[in-house]
């Protein structure tokens, strides 16, 4: 492998809910930077640990949730509260966790919050795991209504998380077609069954390659990052290095340091205001 560890890095997918997290990431890896994203207290029951852990590190910006379940309005003005602490650079959407497309109206607020702060939406899309057994939800969690807001919003920059596993090419046509969309190989080594880390992302690999031929690699490289989902040593979201690996082997080494650093401050404009 190319990658050596004087290279910067930015992981820009995790899910670093507290700080026993936050140091055992850190801990086992040699990344510098990681974005977190809040996940819905539906699903984690994280409250304000979340927020207490990560204000405390430099190195950890944040991408608060946007619960569909409350009232909106009063989400962002409590997100407007929090951004006085934390380093917040965007905003998730739990697209197929919660019954919602990417386009729903109801999210006009969000989308017009993050056009005057200058934040990314971040979007779960796609089932996002080699290994995943349920597809719950899947049809809310497509990248493809992503096009419209685009289209509708074009100084804010939209991120398609997880390449939209398995319709890898919605997602590739996707990012190649609008400047302000991205998306990250997130989330694809889910461990259900007890492969080693290599033997999944080997099997990612082969699965996305064959699509990604059928685009300019180069090209397709400015929109992409590297990213891990990772949610602890105890989780099936654990694996690091492989997703360096990935990145690697899919988009070569002369784009290696797009993937790793510089596209995550293209995606996160808001992201500059924190790393020199």
């Amino acid at each position: 492998m190319f990658y050596n560890k004087c290279m910067k890095i930015i992981d820009c997918h995790t899910h670093l809910q507290s700080e026993k997290l936050i140091k055992e990431y850190f801990a086992n890896t040699d990344r510098e930077f990681a974005v977190s994203m809040q996940a819905l207290d539906s699903l984690i029951g994280n409250g304000n640990e979340f927020w207490d852990a990560t204000k405390k590190f430099d190195n950890i910006f944040v991408c608060p949730c946007i619960d569909l379940l409350l009232p909106i309005k009063k989400q962002l003005e409590e997100i407007d509260k929090l951004s006085q602490y934390n380093k917040i650079i965007g905003l998730k959407i739990y697209t197929g966790y919660q019954p919602i497309f990417a386009d729903d109206e109801r999210l006009t607020p969000v989308f017009e919050y993050a056009m005057g702060k200058g934040l990314s939406v971040v979007y779960h899309c796609g089932v996002g795991a080699e290994n995943l057994q349920s597809a719950k939800g899947y049809d809310y969690a497509s990248c493809l209504p992503i096009a419209k807001l685009a289209k509708r919003y074009p100084d804010v920059n939209f991120i398609a998380s997880h390449f939209d596993y398995p319709h890898f090419d919605d997602c590739a046509k996707l990012i190649t077609e609008f400047e302000n969309v991205f998306t990250d190989v997130s989330g694809e080594l889910e461990n259900h069954k007890n492969y080693s880390n290599k033997q999944l992302a080997d099997k990612f690999i082969c699965k996305i390659k064959p699509v990604l031929n059928k685009y300019d690699i180069d090209k397709l490289s400015d929109k992409v990052m590297f990213g891990t989902d990772y949610f602890g040593k105890n989780s099936n979201f654990y694996a690091v290095e492989e997703y360096i690996y990935i990145c690697e082997s899919l988009f070569g080494e002369k784009n290696l340091d797009k993937l790793l650093f510089k596209n995550c401050l293209k995606a996160y404009p808001k992201i500059q205001k924190f790393i020199n």
